[in-house]
């Protein structure tokens, strides 16, 4: 059991003597002599705090003091007097017992305006007009919705401007337009069958490709030229619907003849064929496509066509295509390499298409070349004077024709799928009835049924009854978009263009774009929303309404029962994606790229996604098994595959697909050791002890130090590794207004010195590039602000394991965020405290705690 947050369990000890002493008492024996009338370090003055009327700034400075207490590195380790255990935790149980006391005598409960943001916006149209399955994302020109402390889901970020109401127009009339195509589709069942050629994949085609039997995916589909697409299907498929997607591939030449560090392809892992579904108007489809959406991946079989199948929708329009997302990549610096090393395996290349002074010619030479290649040029000046042929020097240059390429794939045996035949078949029978056919009628319905429609409509998207509305807010009822109906008619609009008009403007009133709109408690039909807007990310569903309008839901029990379906439900998963990425701020994953020369795999074996997924599936995990947060901070497991075990040095971890791993050390167990939250507290080129060391603080532990001051230069890594940060932040800790946040700060960054920028484990710097020098040896070691040292992250974790009761807390409070959209509430900081007294720290039953909470129903 943690020391430092006993308190909230066993509030007081016998000592009469400890018992007196008040809360401002202690304050001046340990605190006034940095944090008086003439000391203030860190800006922080506490000499004339009461508990009595508290004001948003006293409440939050002696939070802060409740904090410093927990974190047990208030008063600091070199201070002049310190309180004994005993004191502090007294001090501790008292303060959080009276802070508990003061912020439900003095707050004011808060109603929080918050539209839905971009992504609860997709997921609320989409369920309204049955479009869960559409591709297309209607959404993709909207401006990204503000983050403020890592969360997009915050009410006083979620304003609604101009700019952004004409994007609901226009995007509530797409929908809408989809769904009344949907509606109205009679498409029948239909069959294609295509073989080689597929297309023809200009430039750079494959010498090996066989007109009738195969062709080939050669490269990573990161690079040009790298989806092999159906030009016979070159405007997509006629009609939405589900289709069956059947290709007949194979692998070859998985065991190459070549180094791997020039194809960057693991030997070991089967080749991958992905299905990758675009818009046939967008773009190239031999390339990448800003509509793209992967459907399906397979591990090909070597050296014997299989069949892979898969069943999938597609939007009219979109078509599928094939991609080798584990191929080799950077196709002309591969070539390059190919013939330095293994210039014996390509001879006809070489000499009919290479010229001795290119820099691709293994006999290259700097100091011969110029003149070589002045003596090319004057005779093919000559040649061309006479007309004679010659040759086009430049990017056209003979190595780079078509026929140089031909030559070059015939001599190449590295790794390829063979794709021999396709066959699509769609839309097929057995798809549903479209929900939107309810709302658009294919014969003429009478004026006043239509008006019905619409009265079903806006129940269906207000997630309540059409009749549940203030009765001062006309405008917010379906009485409006009725009125519009009936303008429309009298005009001589056809009906379902006039339907069409009437639930936009449903789709576009306050009902719909918001939580909620009105004050106080949530009622039943709210608190249905905000459950299933929290786990889900989508508008309740029909249990859920059900219950709310008999007035079940609010029950204790059903509300539990409610949370374990949606909690054993698939759909979890956006809540998990969601709350990881603000929470653990991997949102940040991608936004600063590693360089491509120095991490290659960080690319070609598609890092980013599995560090993303291994830390989804390990928070999932914890919650489908109710493990406790201890977890959090260090564990003997994790989630991994072939990629990440290679990361990660870990033998006997086969294939693509994720799987519970003992880790069997120390240094990678918990989200410290993952390599997402590692790559999201880098920048891509270098790390930070102060990033990382934020990170701790504000991520795992909920203690984040305020901003520095605005007149302090940030520090700059020494690239040049003539001192280490280390030393730079001993520096930097001498000056007085950085050096109370710095000592709190760093030691847990200096101890995520061991890993690199993407995750790996490393014992010295480097200075990066081909090269890899090393430079300085890493020093992980360190003294927390509590007094505790450590020679490494095993040892760091250690003593974070004495933390858990912050830990608990900041989960707490983070998920109390997630579901709630407000921050900095007093009285969510008072909830915080009261249910991070329990022993029961399971992460599932935390979040049983939130939803039973009072601050879950505000």
């Amino acid at each position: 059991m943690s020391k430092y947050l006993l308190p909230f369990l066993v509030l007081f000890f016998t000592s009469s003597a400890v018992a007196e002493q008040t809360e401002t008492a202690f304050l001046q024996k340990y605190c006034i002599d940095c944090h008086g009338a003439d000391t203030q370090e860190g800006d922080r003055r506490f000499d004339k705090l009461t508990l009595g009327k508290l004001s948003t700034s006293e409440s939050e400075a002696w939070h802060e003091v409740l904090d410093r207490l927990n974190l047990g590195d208030m008063p600091p380790e070199d201070a002049d007097r310190q309180p004994s255990e005993r004191e502090r935790l007294d001090m501790v149980a008292r303060l959080t017992k009276k802070l508990t006391s003061a912020s439900e005598a003095n707050a004011r409960p808060q109603t929080v305006l918050r539209r839905l943001n971009r992504r609860e916006y997709d997921a609320s149209m989409r369920h309204v007009l049955g479009l869960e399955d559409m591709l297309a994302d209607q959404t993709a020109d909207f401006t990204p919705d503000e983050a403020e402390h890592h969360f997009d889901n915050l009410g006083e970020t979620l304003v609604l401007s101009d700019f952004l109401l004409s994007r609901y127009l226009e995007a509530s009339d797409s929908y809408l337009t989809a769904a009344r195509k949907l509606a109205s589709q009679k498409s029948k069942s239909r069959s294609w069958t295509f073989n080689a050629p597929f297309c023809r994949n200009m430039p750079n085609p494959d010498g090996q490709d066989r007109d009738g039997e195969y062709q080939h995916l050669r490269e990573n589909s990161t690079d040009s030229y790298g989806y092999l697409w159906l030009r016979k299907l070159g405007r997509g498929v006629p009609a939405a619907g589900r289709y069956r997607i059947r290709v007949k591939a194979e692998a070859i030449n998985r065991d190459h003849p070549y180094k791997e560090s020039i194809l960057r392809t693991a030997r070991e892992d089967a080749l991958r064929l992905a299905i990758v579904a675009g818009d046939t108007r967008a773009g190239d489809l031999a390339t990448n496509n800003s509509t793209d959406v992967t459907l399906a991946e397979f591990d090909v079989p070597d050296n014997e066509a299989a069949w892979l199948e898969t069943t999938a929708w597609l939007d009219k329009h979109y078509q599928p295509r094939f991609a080798f997302p584990n191929g080799p990549v950077k196709i002309k610096y591969m070539r390059h390499q190919l013939m330095r090393h293994h210039r014996e395996l390509f001879p006809k290349f070489l000499k009919n298409h290479v010229h001795v002074f290119a820099t691709m010619h293994p006999d290259y030479d700097k100091k011969t070349a110029p003149a070589l290649e002045r003596a090319f040029l004057a005779e093919q000046d000559r040649l061309k004077k006479v007309g004679k042929p010659y040759d086009v020097f430049g990017t056209a240059h003979r190595m780079h024709t078509d026929e140089a390429w031909i030559q070059f794939y015939k001599e190449y045996n590295g790794p390829r799928i063979r794709i021999h035949e396709v066959q699509i078949t769609g839309p097929l029978a057995e798809m549903k009835q479209p929900v939107a056919s309810k709302f658009f009628p294919q014969s003429e319905a009478s004026d006043k049924n239509a008006e019905r429609l619409i009265n079903a409509f806006a129940k269906r998207a207000w997630r309540h009854s059409s009749s549940d509305v203030p009765a001062e807010s006309k405008s917010h009822t379906a009485e409006t978009a009725v009125l519009l109906y009936r303008a429309e008619r009298k005009a001589g609009a056809p009906q379902l263009d006039a339907l069409q008009l009437a639930y936009q403007t449903i789709l576009c009133s306050p009902r719909f774009l918001y939580h909620r709109t009105n004050a106080g408690p949530l009622s039943d039909l709210e608190l249905a929303s905000r459950l299933s807007y929290f786990l889900w990310g989508t508008p309740p569903d029909d249990e859920l309404l059900q219950l709310a309008a008999t007035r079940n839901l609010a029950k204790p029990s059903i509300l539990r029962q409610q949370t374990e379906r949606l909690l054993n439900d698939s759909r979890r998963s956006r809540f998990v994606e969601s709350f990881t990425n603000s929470w653990l701020q991997l949102h940040k994953l991608g936004t600063m790229l590693p360089d491509r020369v120095e991490h290659p795999s960080y690319y070609n074996e598609r890092l980013e996604q599995h560090m993303r997924t291994e830390t989804r599936m390990y928070f999932d995990d914890a919650i489908q098994h109710d493990k406790p947060v201890d977890l959090l901070v260090d564990s003997d497991y994790s989630f991994l595959n072939s990629s990440l075990a290679r990361l990660y040095e870990i033998d006997g971890v086969d294939g693509h697909q994720f799987r519970k791993v003992n880790l069997g050390d120390r240094n990678r167990g918990g989200l410290l050791g993952q390599a997402s939250v590692l790559t999201a507290s880098a920048n891509g080129i270098d790390t930070s002890p102060v990033v990382r060391g934020m990170w701790v603080m504000e991520c795992l532990l909920g203690t984040p130090p305020p901003p520095p001051p605005p007149d302090v230069e940030p520090i700059e890594p020494d690239i040049r590794g003539t001192t280490t940060i280390r030393e730079q932040l001993a520096a930097h800790r001498e000056v007085a207004t950085c050096a109370n946040c710095h000592r709190r700060i760093d030691p847990p960054g200096f101890a995520l010195e061991s890993f690199d920028e993407i995750g790996q484990f490393r014992t010295h710097y480097d200075t990066g590039g081909w090269k890899q020098e090393r430079l300085a040896e890493i020093d992980p070691s360190g003294v927390l602000s509590s007094g505790e040292s450590f020679a490494d992250i095993a040892e760091l974790k250690s003593h974070l394991m004495q933390k858990l009761d912050l830990v608990s807390a900041n989960l707490i409070s983070k998920l109390i965020i997630q579901a709630t959209g407000r921050i900095d509430d007093p009285l969510d900081k008072t909830e915080v405290l009261t249910l991070a007294g329990s022993k029961d720290r399971g992460v599932r039953q935390i979040i049983h705690r939130v939803i039973q909470s009072e601050a879950f129903r505000r």
